[in-house]
């Protein structure tokens, strides 16, 4: 009865790797390495519980042991990054003004934003800004402060 549990457990390891692939998450290649171990176990033992219970540890070890270096690596590579991240860093004049009461409006790489001031403060229409980070549909904006004035 036992001989053909080899087989089983490389056919549950196949199994897992399928479904692995036709998933975008890590979630089943921890089963199919366990189905190994429970493979290899086959060779030495035909006792099934003893293969269930080095199924399960070798599942719950590689699990614990890889999921946080494969969680940061796929947080990692997750971020989408796209052009308006380009007008970080960039300045530009202010055409309408920053009051408390409203937004006001920069033109930044030939695009109109609505503009807010970092620190809340109100900043003149004709100022120098330059943008410091992107939050929602806004750009948040610090004066430039020159020599000059």
């Amino acid at each position: 009865m036992e001989a053909y549990m080899p087989f089983v457990w490389i056919g549950l390891a196949l199994l897992a790797l399928l479904v692995e692939a036709g998933t975008s998450q890590m979630i089943s290649i921890w089963f199919s390495l366990g189905a190994l171990g429970g493979a290899i176990c086959c060779i030495f033992t035909d006792n099934i519980v003893i293969q269930v219970f080095v199924f399960i540890i070798v599942t719950t070890l590689s699990l614990v042991l890889t999921r946080p270096i494969v969680k940061k690596f796929k947080l990692k590579n997750s971020e989408v990054k796209t052009n308006i991240d380009r007008v970080i860093g960039c300045e530009a004049m202010l055409t309408k003004p920053i009051t408390k009461e409203s937004p006001g409006e920069i033109k930044v790489l030939g695009d109109y934003w609505m503009a807010v001031s970092s620190d809340g403060s109100e900043i003149k229409s004709g100022t120098k800004v330059r943008v410091l980070e992107i939050k929602s549909t806004k750009l948040v904006v610090e004066e430039v402060y020159s020599l000059a004035k």
